[in-house]
């Protein structure tokens, strides 16, 4: 959404301010007072932007031993998951037949207090597209990469006619830290880089292991 104003690629969405115990509905944010939520109603919501982002990285040695690290964070930046959307609406549609484990949390009887409303389809009334409950925050803090090394003292590599040897293994995306709920907050359901913050069956940053040696002559 573009509004002047407002960054670029803000969210523009309909307030859902809570779930009527009585009734199991969601009670939306009724701007134009006419009883329905529509698009009229939509309002700008923080944008896929972060507030504040950066790294950390170091490498440290020890007698023949490094280590090396770094950190990547974002900070302030939503996340739109697309994919609670079909899956707590329960697979309404023909081709998406998901269920999340939060529909253990929907509105059963009246006087139920919860922030899942009763199943009413897909993009009907309960479960909109547009609605800011699939709103979530991005941040996060991610170990980019950690790897430990050990190199053959001198004076076996000497004999051996090499100027060094090392040992090393590295893990990337090993841990992550952050609130968002879906499998990664660096999403996108779009193929443009600059345009994240849209996840819909966005597969997670693989974590992986990998061995090597490193060969000076």
């Amino acid at each position: 959404m573009q509004k002047e104003g407002y960054p670029l690629y803000s969210f523009n969405l309909i307030k859902q301010l809570n779930v009527d115990p009585q009734t199991g509905n969601a009670v939306y944010d009724d701007l134009n007072k006419d009883g329905k939520a529509t698009a009229a109603d939509k309002q700008i919501f923080a944008s896929i932007w972060p507030k504040f982002f950066g790294g950390l990285s170091n490498t440290l040695t020890y007698k023949n031993f490094d280590f090396g690290f770094f950190f990547s964070f974002q900070y302030g930046n939503k996340t739109y998951n697309h994919n609670r959307f079909f899956g707590e609406g329960g697979g309404a549609r023909d081709a998406a037949r998901i269920i999340f484990a939060n529909d253990l949390n929907r509105w059963q009887k009246p006087g139920d207090i919860t922030d899942v409303p009763k199943a009413d389809g897909v993009n009907v009334n309960n479960y909109l597209d547009a609605g800011s409950r699939w709103l979530e925050d991005g941040g996060f803090i991610r170990l980019r990469y950690l790897t430990l090394g050990y190199s053959l003292p001198r004076n076996i590599t000497q004999r051996i006619k090499f100027e060094n040897i090392r040992f090393y293994v590295t893990g990337s995306n090993l841990l992550l830290f952050t609130k968002y709920t879906g499998p990664d907050p660096e999403s996108s359901a779009n193929s443009s880089q600059n345009q994240p913050g849209i996840d819909l069956g966005t597969p997670p940053q693989p974590r992986s292991v990998q061995f090597g040696i490193n060969v000076t002559l």
